[in-house]
């Protein structure tokens, strides 16, 4: 238990100090971006209002259109770190959400299949909890319900490692 909390207040240490990194208007999610814009739609360079980044900036990140429209976020093996691509999508859920305070958000925590079913569960959690951190973070007023199925429900049932990767993830439901 204590491990668990050593484990989530580091994460949270470190996703505090990225957005202290390199302060521009609003909260930062690192030193090149930040969650809500003061421009939005109509902006050709910044089309998004959620997103301070261009369209080819985003494209370039595998982003393609509003990053609202991405409900997944995935992990590397046997990681709960939020890589650059998934910050982007949770700050402009966050953002969103931050303007539409009360919304009831599931995230659901998932793991492939490799490891035994209960360190599965406890990897789908831990990755849903950073996720929901990461929102609280970066100003989401949400109600965030986490729930893990580790293993147990795969969008890919092959024993790939293409397989793998699309099952660590953690899916957006609100």
């Amino acid at each position: 238990m204590n491990r668990k909390i050593g484990l989530m207040l580091t994460i949270l240490m470190s996703l505090m100090l990225a957005a202290c990194a390199g302060k521009k208007e609003g909260p930062v999610v690192d030193d090149t971006s930040t969650t809500a814009t003061t421009g939005g739609v109509g902006d050709a360079n910044k089309p998004y209002r959620y997103s301070d980044l261009s369209a080819s900036e985003l494209e370039a990140l595998g982003i393609y259109g509003d990053p609202l429209n991405e409900k997944v976020v995935y992990f590397e093996y046997n990681s709960t770190a939020i890589d650059r691509r998934s910050q982007v999508i949770l700050s402009a859920h966050a953002g969103y959400l931050a303007d539409n305070g009360g919304i009831n958000v599931s995230l659901e925590g998932h793991a492939d299949e490799r490891g035994t079913r209960d360190y599965n569960l406890a990897l789908g959690e831990r990755r849903a909890n950073v996720v929901s951190d990461f929102l609280a973070a970066n100003g989401s007023q949400s109600n965030n319900r986490t729930i893990s199925y580790g293993e147990e429900n795969p969008v890919d049932t092959s024993h790939t490692e293409s397989a793998w990767q699309r099952n660590r993830r953690v899916e957006i439901k609100y």
